[in-house]
């Protein structure tokens, strides 16, 4: 399966439009999102019919904690009832084959504001350990960082994202995915064992 990954869009509009075209250019098979799909009000209704009309689904980050978790009757004036629908679709994780998504490290509470400011970063010696010890899955994937990052279990790679990833097909990795907001994508192909940076 080759999916299309799109972490930290933030509402821009323009390098969503330019990255989903080029990921439909490559024949992804499913497009998945890593959360922070919105800043603010500011284009969330262009952002989310961009994303429904590619079937994106996904995981939310902390600028969508509020539309995600039991809005209330101020968020629900303020947005409209396709973004809070599209909103409801979002989890805290999402698997496909042997992937895990998540907006942050996959153990923090993706459901408290405050983790996404207070943990770990992944680029920290033994920031992952928690992450390996506590998921089974063989490829973890995140966002939240604004940049590109992986590691095995063994310790960080060289890698930052200037070349296609090569995984080891018996081994197991985390990546950090770069932010839509600046040009970047990814796409994970499982059967070739490769995950393909892609830059707008």
């Amino acid at each position: 399966m080759r999916i299309g990954i799109l972490a930290d869009i933030h509402g821009h509009v323009e390098n969503l439009a330019k990255v989903i075209t080029r990921l439909r250019r490559e024949q992804v098979d499913e497009f998945v999102v890593l959360g922070d799909v919105i800043y603010d009000r500011r284009q969330a209704t262009e952002t989310v019919a961009l994303l429904k009309d590619c079937g994106a689904s996904g995981v939310w980050g902390n600028h969508d904690l509020a539309l995600c978790l039991e809005p209330d009757d101020e968020i629900r004036r303020l947005f409209s009832p396709s973004v809070i629908d599209y909103f409801a679709t979002l989890t805290s994780h999402y698997e496909v084959g042997p992937c895990l998504f998540s907006h942050t490290l996959p153990h923090q509470d993706a459901g408290d504001p405050t983790s996404y400011y207070t943990a770990p970063r992944p680029h920290q010696e033994g920031a992952l350990d928690e992450c390996f010890a506590r998921f089974p899955q063989r490829i973890l994937l995140c966002g939240h960082f604004h940049r590109w990052l992986a590691a095995t279990p063994a310790g960080r790679l060289a890698w930052k994202g200037e070349e296609p990833l090569n995984l080891d097909p018996g081994g197991r990795c985390f990546v950090v995915i770069h932010a839509v907001m600046q040009g970047h994508a990814a796409i994970l192909d499982d059967q070739r064992n490769v995950l393909l940076p892609i830059r707008v």
